[in-house]
């Protein structure tokens, strides 16, 4: 299991990048072991777990016996339990087809080639070997754990979905919007400021007939042609918007609004805009169960990260490494 670790880590970079001119050499031995490997679904199906599907012959490293006396070569084989555990570590998230099954019994097969040839060079004695090593195992520590968090992370009890539900109900409010709006520039004018001033007492004289409870499609109208633009205006439809989707300040001010009110004029970027709210609700709980879970499971996995960072710091040495970079 050792050996099929450490051929993982440079394995899934092999194969996520596609096998290079070294790494994709056909050896005759292996032909029966890769047609083993790899076959029809159905024929896959039939294969015990502890059935070997990968055969590799060739000369035995420093750790290897021959598999007779006097003989030269060696063989490594693996069961399918073995060889699906390793594509479970190259490729955690992917699809397995045949040809990935394919690509990794060749690639595993090449790796265990170069492996004798190093070893016999004498490369993994170098100390450029051995930190390699260490940081691979730096990094397949923390891969590891990080996955065991996410796994702990992603499990949300129905307790916790109602808490987070209750405690966060105003999250889950949805209002059914309508906007009327006026641009405050018009690029065919030289006098921007003066535009602006005429834009705002336009809007701000149509949001007090709005609020009288006039259409606001024919109020959109009128301001874009007493504004002097010849372009049709927007729909005044805006759909259905939680919080979220407005900046906090309109936000505040159109959640505070009761179905049928219209808003205060707001002075957006590029608009002065009057948002009337039609209807309001908030969304039962069924509806919002997915994505409560997900907040829930990124808030555990934040403090898990968290807890296991907060205690480590370091001190970087700025003629070295420059001034600190903005977080």
């Amino acid at each position: 299991m050792v050996r099929i670790l450490a051929i993982a880590s440079f394995a899934g970079a092999v194969l996520a990048q596609g096998l290079g001119p070294g790494l994709a050499t056909s050896h005759p031995a292996a032909g029966a072991a890769l047609a083993q490997a790899v076959g029809p679904a159905e024929s896959a199906a039939t294969v015990a777990a502890g059935d070997t599907v990968l055969t590799i012959h060739g000369p035995c490293s420093p750790s290897q016996k021959p598999v007779a006396p006097g003989a030269q070569d060696c063989t490594v084989a693996l069961k399918r339990q073995q060889f699906e555990d390793l594509l479970k570590i190259v490729a955690p998230a992917g699809r397995v087809t045949a040809s990935v099954k394919q690509s990794l019994a060749r690639t595993y097969m090449d790796l265990l080639a170069f492996e004798i040839a190093a070893r016999q060079s004498g490369t993994d004695k170098t100390p450029k070997f051995q930190e390699t090593m260490e940081w691979l195992r730096l990094r397949t520590l923390a891969d590891l754990y990080r996955r065991g968090l996410e796994g702990d992370s992603s499990m949300v009890s129905e307790d916790e979905i109602d808490e987070y539900y209750r405690r966060n109900l105003s999250q889950f409010e949805e209002v059914k919007l309508r906007r009327m709006l006026v641009p405050r520039d018009n690029f065919a004018l030289a006098d921007k400021p003066g535009f602006e001033n005429q834009a705002l007492e336009i809007v701000t004289k149509l949001r007090a007939r709005a609020a009288n409870g006039e259409d606001l499609d024919q109020l959109q109208k009128e301001a874009y042609t007493a504004a002097g633009f010849t372009a049709a205006p927007p729909a005044t439809a805006v759909g259905n918007r939680r919080r979220a989707a407005l900046s906090t300040e309109i936000s505040a001010d159109v959640f505070a609004l009761r179905p049928g009110e219209v808003s205060n004029v707001e002075k957006e970027p590029y608009s002065f805009v009057v948002y009337k709210v039609d209807a309001k609700r908030t969304l039962p709980k069924e509806l919002v169960r997915e994505e409560i879970s997900r907040l829930i499971s990124k808030q555990k996995l934040e403090t898990a990260i968290k807890s296991a960072t907060g205690s480590v710091r370091a001190d970087l040495n700025e003629n070295y490494f420059g001034p600190a970079a903005e977080q």
